[in-house]
């Protein structure tokens, strides 16, 4: 089959056959496979039947991605809903994040009643600890009437889930599968210092930097010579590897934001590394001027240095960058004259921007709590951006590890084809709880059955169920210990003879205790008699216990090694058995009982009461996001007694989360700080509440760190001032900001009808949305040089065409049709 003049694969064309029998459809296909032509004909074909369209994505980044594409080519038709930027929101095909998608469910379900399809992209986030919960909310809670197309990179427990989705949804599935890739990888790990070898290498390489680590530090006079590298082993330095084997361009990724800057730094600044011709290099800077020009960043701090970087073909990505700098980035790097491009894990996901070669600038990375490996699935998710289909027979992707320290069984579980199976991660909200018993009431249980982490518990429960079986069949066949002693029972008497032993090591480790004790405060020759006198006492209970032994049957006795062998393995068989039984009962009931805690929260609260919801209960179920604190907040009339600018304060304390690092100027406003303590009064009563029901997730205590600067932004200081009040990456500033004017909005939509306050708070969106914070700017401004472009594209291919040769023009045609 051909569509938009490609020939589609296998798995592709089945997947268009199912969105034409108007069945749902899931797609889990290798990174780079080609699933977007899926869901471009799923919006193509609603266009041409005058049909709604929804297509969601993970992360905004990818929304307005997609955005600018569909925009492209289809103009007003399309619209998109972030927490950031709202455009042509009653379009016929409608971009947003998946959090808008589930909160429109819950908020206005009657505006999906003419939705056909929902297209699900990237659903294997279904398996992110924080979010996952929202993709399976919007599944289970989606009206019946809407068709899916779910694309996913490989789940290996594709079927399961599949099977899970059916039954909470009405019209028929279809699962399709891609195993293959159509640019297969080629796999290598970088030894540093060394070369290229392959997982085979990692002992003689490990043993070899051992080595010539010892040689450093202790050169000894007559060193032994090293041991030869292995034949197939390629000594080289990994930057110059990838020039001469003409492996260009390459996605670098680091797993930190100074990571990033520090390798293209190092190799453009330091090393003076050139991957760019003079014409190529004069090309990308004229490119970057015109769209710093475009996007008013050239006076920006960082852009000179920014500016050598790519006249090298080198540069770097992360979320740290200003979201305008950014997206010049990917546009250059979409050109393809940036060569290399150091980011972090963040341009794995969904941005279609392929490179002929990925490089890991490591296995490990730090997750917020410790360094870890990555796990298969991320190693996977972005080594598939290696290898670009048309242009790229093979894909390369490198791994660099230090072979010193290198852990064979970790590189090999990372570098492995075998995923990690997906898991449901569902955890209801208190916004999502309060909407759910608003339309349930106490049938707000049976909700949790419907659930992934239901479905698979039941599962587990059943494989626990049955090891419990084996175990109790097991332990019912053990051997008794059994007594010489006439009349004496052999499990008692060595349970005895056990638990007397445990008391007499108890007793003996207190009275060495109380030795020690005795030592320390009687130093000195002056205490010399009391120590005499209290240690006497003291060894003479320790002979006292030790002589206890004998009174036991078991000592000396020639069949004890035998009974003790018996009574251990029931006791172990018994322990594994009740330790079974614990674990079911918790799989079986924690998720309801986490229901249970946070209904008994909301009621003491005032938010629910005989089945119904209260006031505070309807604001709540509005807000997506700390809407427990900013509910009591409202109630309390504290934004009423607030200014614009101290309410942004106020906001942006909320929403922050601690951080540990870095300067940030003290609040030192007196008002201000009393009216902070009275709410972390309000917020400590709820973790009270929360503690004394057992709620897992604490609602969490203001953190002031942003407040002067938010402050100083809100009365309208510039940009590049910021520093001044917050050591913070300009690209964080803006980010928390952005989240700041969207829960404004979500208060704003909660508080309909309240007309002072509303105003009041959308002054204090102006007041924030402005310069580089404004993303529906920044979207506005990439959407209408893109139409420019497409616009000179159009008139340089008429004009082109005005001039040709007709035969010419039939000979282009027939190999149009042709390929």
């Amino acid at each position: 089959m051909l569509y938009k003049g490609l020939q589609l694969d296998r798995f592709q064309e089945e997947a268009i056959a199912a969105i034409n029998q108007g069945t749902s459809v899931i797609v889990t296909a290798p990174t780079g496979a080609g699933k977007t032509v899926i869901a471009e004909y799923a919006v193509e074909k609603c266009l041409e039947e005058n049909r709604r369209v929804i297509y969601t994505a993970p992360i905004k980044a990818l929304s307005n991605q997609k955005y600018r594409d569909f925009f492209t080519e289809y103009g007003d038709k399309i619209g998109i809903v972030t927490g950031d930027v709202v455009l042509n929101p009653y379009a016929q095909v409608l971009l947003m994040t998946t959090e808008i998608f589930r909160n429109t469910i819950f908020d206005d379900i009657e505006r999906l009643q003419d939705v056909s399809y929902v297209i699900f992209d990237e659903i294997h986030y279904i398996n992110d600890i924080e979010r996952g919960t929202v993709w399976e909310e919007s599944l289970i809670f989606a009206p019946q009437h809407i068709k899916f197309v779910c694309l996913s990179a490989t789940i290996p427990n594709i079927n399961p889930f599949a099977d899970w989705m059916q039954s909470v949804r009405d019209i028929e599935i279809k699962v399709v599968e891609e195993l293959k890739r159509p640019v297969p990888l080629e796999h290598h790990l970088y030894f540093k210092d060394y070369g290229v070898g392959a997982v085979k290498h990692i002992r003689q390489l490990r043993n070899r930097a051992q080595q010539d680590a010892r040689k450093g530090k202790y050169d000894p006079p007559n060193n032994k010579p090293a041991k030869a590298l292995p034949s197939d082993f390629v000594e080289t330095r990994l930057i110059p590897h990838l020039q001469r084997e003409k492996q260009l361009p390459c996605l670098y990724f680091c797993f930190s934001r100074k990571g990033c800057e520090g390798n293209a730094s190092a190799l453009a600044l330091g090393a003076q590394v050139q991957l760019l011709t003079k014409r190529q290099s004069a090309e990308i800077l004229k490119q970057f001027d015109e769209l710093c020009v475009l996007f008013d960043i050239a006076e920006e701090k960082n852009i000179a240095k920014f500016r050598k970087l790519l006249s090298r073909g080198i540069a770097y990505h992360h979320a740290g960058m200003l979201p305008t700098l950014k997206e010049v980035v990917e546009r250059l790097f979409t050109s393809g004259l940036i060569q290399l491009l150091f980011t972090t894990e963040t341009f794995a996901v969904g941005i279609n921007m392929p490179a002929c070669t990925v490089v890991f600038d490591s296995l490990e990375k730090y997750d917020g709590i410790g360094f870890r490996y990555l796990k298969a699935r991320e190693y996977h998710q972005m080594a598939g951006r290696a290898g670009r289909r048309g242009i790229d027979t093979i894909g390369y992707v490198y791994s660099q590890i230090v072979p010193a320290y290198a852990d064979e069984r970790e590189i090999k579980s990372v570098v492995t084809d075998k995923v990690e199976p997906i898991e449901s991660q569902f955890n209801l909200s208190y916004s999502s709880i309060l909407n759910l018993y608003d339309k349930y009431g106490d049938d707000i249980y049976d909700v949790y059955t419907m659930s992934l982490s239901n479905h698979q518990n039941r599962v587990r429960v059943a494989e626990l169920n049955e090891e419990i079986k084996n175990k109790t069949e097991t332990f019912q066949t053990l051997p008794k210990p059994e007594c010489i002693h006439d009349g004496i029972d052999g499990s008692d008497q060595i349970q005895k003879h056990y638990r007397h032993k445990r008391n007499r090591e108890k007793k003996l480790q207190r009275l060495h205790i109380e030795k020690g004790q005795i030592l320390s405060e009687t130093r000195g020759k002056k205490r010399k008699k009391e120590r005499a006198k209290r240690l006497k006492t003291v060894y003479r209970n320790i002979n006292r216990v030790k002589t206890t032994e004998t009174q036991s049957l078991c000592n000396g006795c020639e069949h004890f090694q035998t009974c003790s062998t018996r009574f251990k393995a029931i006791q172990g068989t018994e322990t594994r058995i009740q330790k079974l039984k614990r674990r079911t009962t918790v799989i079986a009931n924690d998720p309801k009982e986490q229901i249970a805690a946070r209904l008994r929260v909301l009621e003491e609260l005032g938010y629910i009461a005989e089945q119904s919801i209260l006031p505070r209960g309807t604001t709540a179920s509005h807000i997506y996001g700390y809407e427990i604190q900013l509910t009591q907040l409202l109630f309390s009339g504290v934004f009423e007694k607030l200014t614009e600018d101290e309410i942004n304060c106020l906001m942006v304390a909320i929403i922050s989360e601690p951080r540990k690092d870095g300067y940030y100027k003290r609040l030192k406003d007196e008002r201000l700080l009393e009216i902070f303590y009275a709410v972390s009064s309000e917020i400590s009563d709820i973790q009270n509440l929360e503690l004394k029901h057992r709620v897992t997730e604490i609602t969490p205590m203001l953190e002031l760190r942003f407040c002067t600067a938010m402050l100083a932004w809100s009365r309208g200081c510039e940009f590049d001032q910021l520093e001044k009040y917050a050591r913070l990456d300009a690209g964080d500033f803006v980010r928390t900001f952005r989240l700041v004017i969207d829960q404004l909005r979500q208060i704003c939509r909660a508080m309909v009808g309240h007309t002072a306050l509303v105003d009041k708070l959308k002054r204090c969106v102006e007041k924030i949305n402005r310069d580089v914070v404004d993303a529906e700017r920044q979207l506005r401004i990439g959407q209408e040089s893109l139409a420019e472009t497409a616009a000179e594209n159009g008139d340089a291919i008429q004009d082109s065409t005005s001039h040709q040769n007709p035969n010419d023009a039939e000979v282009e045609d027939t190999t149009s049709s042709a390929s």
